[in-house]
């Protein structure tokens, strides 16, 4: 058995409660001549549990709970950012030609179009409308 000192103890717990606040992923700056991309999730009570999975060009880059932020860079050019969540069939996405030197942000956040179909029609009725569980919009 291990013993710990109070001392010992605020240790692990400050260091414990560092790593949960921590983001799930890390921002990176923009190498030269790219553009950065910032996406934040809301807080929104509606699918807290389900985690919005990120796509940029079809390669999966981050997966955000509630009030979680992706930053990276993404190369200049056609972007196609998606997000879809497991729980919920469809998704969404935005379309932009990204500019080197420009940042964009983005906010993803439920969509109840998506909710008031799977509460008519199931899962069933989800699929029917297609959208997917969350949005991505830009913000100003």
């Amino acid at each position: 058995m291990i013993r710990l000192t109070c001392r010992s103890k605020l240790a692990v717990c400050l260091a414990l409660a560092g790593a949960v606040g921590m983001d799930s992923t890390a921002a990176h700056a923009a190498p030269k001549g790219r553009a950065t991309v910032v996406i934040t999730r809301t807080n929104d009570f509606l699918y807290l549990a389900a985690p919005a999975a990120i796509e940029m060009n079809g390669a999966k880059v981050a997966s955000l709970g509630r009030g979680e932020s992706y930053s990276g860079p993404i190369t200049p050019g056609a972007t196609t950012i998606t997000v879809s969540t497991w729980s919920s069939p469809g998704s969404s996405n935005i379309r932009f030609t990204a500019v080197p030197g420009k940042t964009y942000r983005m906010v993803v956040g439920p969509r109840g179009q998506n909710f008031a179909a799977s509460m008519v029609g199931g899962l069933i009725g989800a699929a029917i409308e297609g959208g997917g569980a969350f949005e991505i919009v830009p913000t100003k």
